[in-house]
């Protein structure tokens, strides 16, 4: 492998030596939004995109795997300006590793990194998996009374791997306020939450995820769930539920929409 920019790498100095090179990747797997690449010796891969990280797969130079955030450099020629990593799977096919604001890292852990890795340690539960419950979201929100629920929900200690988008349209499905303290949703509003989670989620996953720009799906089309957003980006259209217009605001610092109906204050 060959580190291009060693921003990327800093936490984990070692990444570009013997402890990569030479071995294989024996399976992939998934924490939060970390890539988890066991080797076929005692360490695994770890790579976070954050928030334009890209993993890009050539063989013979062209392009067969695209995937990550979307923007033009995904469809340019490997590599490019925004290319952080090379990783040479064998003698025709590359990975590559772009990040054009540089907020993605990699870096080696052991073979469990799951149970020793302070990063993914400190990870909620998956909001699809078993550990996931109500009670589970209702400890969580607990732990953060005064903050807004949206910023909790973006606490990937809290749960792991909602973003923006979900948190926004999550809320609406469950007519929660975004800037509702987490303290004060009842419990009938937390199983609401929960449910609402969930769904969405389930909704993001069949119609595609919600990429946008440049990204182009394995169908070779573009439509997925933002055609069925109900409140992500549609400020001033009216709320598919009551007709109320949709409103934007912030919320913990992130652009929230919201119906001002649907989820009052």
């Amino acid at each position: 492998m060959h580190i291009l920019d060693a921003k990327v790498a800093a936490g984990s100095p070692e990444i570009a030596g013997c402890r990569v090179t030479g071995h294989r990747i024996t399976r992939t797997g998934r924490r939060g939004k970390v890539l988890i690449l066991p080797l076929d010796g005692s360490d695994s891969l770890l790579i976070h995109p954050k928030m334009t990280g890209q993993l890009i797969v050539t063989v013979a130079g062209a392009t067969v795997i695209a995937g990550g955030h979307p923007t033009p450099s995904m469809l340019q020629p490997m590599p490019n300006p925004t290319t952080r990593a090379i990783f040479r799977l064998d003698h025709a096919t590359c990975l590559y590793y772009n990040d054009a604001r540089r907020f993605g890292w990699l870096r080696l852990a052991g073979p469990q990194p799951c149970a020793t890795d302070p990063f993914l340690i400190r990870l909620g539960p998956e909001p699809l998996g078993d550990g996931f419950t109500t009670a589970a979201l209702s400890r969580g929100l607990g732990r953060h009374p005064r903050a807004p629920v949206k910023a909790v929900l973006l606490n990937q200690s809290v749960v792991a791997r909602i973003g923006n988008i979900y948190a926004d349209e999550s809320l609406h499905h469950a007519c929660i306020h975004p800037a509702r303290p987490a303290g004060s949703l009842s419990q009938a509003e937390a199983r609401r939450l929960h449910t609402a989670i969930q769904v969405i989620l389930r909704s993001a996953i069949e119609t595609g995820g919600t990429s946008f720009a440049s990204y182009v799906n394995k169908f070779r089309g573009q439509a997925g769930y933002l055609d069925h957003a109900e409140v992500f980006r549609r400020q001033g259209q009216p709320c598919g539920v009551c007709g109320t217009p949709i409103a934007r605001i912030k919320v913990a610092g992130r652009t929230t929409n919201f119906c001002p109906r649907c989820e009052q204050l």
